[in-house]
């Protein structure tokens, strides 16, 4: 039992990290891919300027989210904006997404809730979207990674326990990575590159 529970926490862990948006927003709601702690992606919709006690906690920690990764090895983090996004770049996305994380999970302790004067509104997934979100579950079980998790009929992902991956685990995620990430955008998965690494 022990085991399933641990193979299921990686499976959870990778569904986090797999598809990091190149903007990272505060927010733990919708858009339908898989990102890092509280943060996920989506532009804004108007709201009021953020100003209570609890956004200015929540910026603070945001500010010391980016610093915990800095001090962990990914200086080009920049600082968050005004509504605690966080922009990634390519390069250091796919690193996070493989190699990244045992970093993550060492600065889990400064995520907070996002505050409601920051929540984002979604538009309902769509049927065609939670399709290739399904699909894209379905290649990662096909290609090593077992256990991971359908989507919710919301469309969201289902919550995650972290924990590092082993070096079997992280060479299975990375293929499979390789193989499914077009699925999401209605492709068929690719064959992988055994060559190829995160950071390139």
């Amino acid at each position: 039992m022990t085991a399933h529970r641990d193979g299921l926490r990686v499976a959870l862990l990778a569904a986090a990290l797999l598809v990091l948006a190149t903007v990272l927003a505060g927010c733990s709601g919708g858009g339908g891919d898989p990102t890092v702690a509280t943060a996920a992606t989506g532009g804004p919709t108007p709201a009021a300027s953020p100003t209570s006690d609890a956004v200015a906690r929540y910026l603070e920690a945001q500010r010391a989210w980016v610093g915990c990764l800095r001090e962990q090895g990914y200086p080009d983090i920049p600082d968050p904006d005004a509504r605690g996004r966080v922009a990634i770049d390519a390069q250091t996305n796919r690193r996070l997404k493989t190699e990244g994380l045992a970093v993550l999970e060492r600065c889990r302790k400064h995520n907070v809730e996002v505050p409601a004067e920051l929540q984002e509104r979604r538009e309902p997934v769509t049927p065609e979207r939670l399709a290739r979100m399904r699909g894209y579950a379905k290649c990662m079980r096909d290609n090593g990674m077992p256990d991971y998790p359908d989507p919710r009929p919301d469309g969201e992902w289902p919550d995650f326990g972290a924990r590092e991956l082993t070096p079997q685990e992280h060479r299975a995620n990375e293929l499979a990575l390789q193989s499914c990430d077009p699925v999401l955008e209605g492709r068929p998965p690719t064959t992988p590159d055994p060559n190829r690494t995160a950071q390139g």
